[in-house]
């Protein structure tokens, strides 16, 4: 067997959760998935779970061009916890809606430069207010849509620095967009302090007391 596919094994084996693994209500994937939804629209922190997970940011309002590639980074010093890494989400008002959606995207990871084998099989489909998600981890106001997103859970990295490559394709009736998407990671030697672990919200937290401001009335990132 040749030695890059085991190095390929090994990088899936060691950093991602499985896609089938058992979890609880709140580690559930749609759960995560969703949670860094609503984090990215600013309506959750990063850390979530007494921080037990780190989201990861991801930009849902970046523009996709036919024949372009964008490129963004992210710099980011973190604890040695748990991080949910959602490469592309798609909405729709069905379940049918958001996996049609799903089709026009392919995406390729890699981890400290080794690529994740099968990424496909990270995609998770689920509705806002559906019995998998805690009704802090979507924003309110989106509440009845159906959504899918490719998304993975990474188990703690050794300390020291760490990439993630994320090249996500978009077909487009004119052509195919590009977005490629680095995250430079820096893993500090400790496991999250408590101000981290306070920054987490209980699941009991009244939606409102995060800013979850209805997204309709919120003023668009400039």
């Amino acid at each position: 067997m040749a030695l890059p596919f085991l190095l390929v094994l090994a990088v899936s084996a060691a950093w991602i959760r499985p896609p089938d693994a058992k979890t609880t209500m709140d580690t559930n994937p749609a759960n995560l998935a969703s949670a860094v939804v609503t984090h990215s629209f600013g309506q959750l922190p990063a850390y979530i779970d007494e921080a037990n997970f780190r989201l990861l940011p991801i930009d849902l309002f970046r523009g996709a061009e036919p024949g372009a590639t964008i490129h963004r980074l992210y710099r980011l010093a973190l604890p040695r916890t748990s991080l949910v890494l959602d490469t592309v989400v798609t909405s729709g008002l069905t379940s049918a809606q958001a996996r049609e959606d799903a089709k026009q995207y392919s995406v390729a990871v890699s981890i400290d430069g080794r690529r994740v084998p099968q990424p496909e099989r990270y995609w998770v489909f689920y509705r806002n207010n559906g019995p998998l998600i805690c009704r802090i981890y979507f924003p309110g106001d989106l509440g009845s849509l159906h959504m899918g997103a490719q998304s993975l859970v990474l188990e703690p990295f050794s300390p020291g620095a760490h990439r993630l490559h994320v090249v996500v394709r978009q077909r487009l009736t004119q052509g195919v967009a590009v977005i490629v998407t680095d995250y430079a990671l820096r893993v500090l030697p400790r496991k999250p302090n408590a101000r981290e672990r306070e920054s987490a919200p209980p699941e009991s937290a009244n939606p409102k007391s995060l800013g979850n401001t209805p997204l309709t009335f919120r003023t668009p990132k400039g």
